[in-house]
């Protein structure tokens, strides 16, 4: 299963400090800011960000508009989500079996979900 993908910059900003539930006055140290930079992108120079589009992947909770991603540094595992070219010269997402497959360009490390959308 594949469905086309576009790339497309992203900011997804640097430091975020959310709460939920009760907040524990025991865990108040400060471990300085939550970063998605860190998070997310643990090797900078060699990840990537697209935005998925198409339906095809909603089974495993990947919707059109969601943000991919990729790090072209990582060698892919059975089962990973990779970004690949297809025959046509479109970048598509798709499952890795084995090498030999395809040619995997980056591997599919998280994807951002929107869970409001204007």
């Amino acid at each position: 299963m594949t469905s086309p993908i576009i790339p497309e910059a992203a900011d997804l900003g640097t430091a975020v400090d959310v709460h939920a539930g009760f907040p524990n006055a025991a865990n108040d140290a400060p471990e300085g800011a939550l970063s998605l930079d860190r998070l997310l992108i643990p090797s900078p120079h060699s990840t990537y960000l697209f935005r998925v589009r198409g339906h095809h992947w909603q089974g495993i909770g990947v919707f059109d508009g969601d943000i991919a991603v990729v790090d072209r540094a990582l060698t892919p595992r059975h089962g990973d989500a990779i970004v690949s070219w297809n025959d046509t010269g479109e970048l598509i997402l798709k499952r890795w079996k084995e090498p030999g497959d395809v040619e995997p360009w980056g591997v599919i490390t998280t994807t951002v979900h929107h869970m409001r959308h204007e």
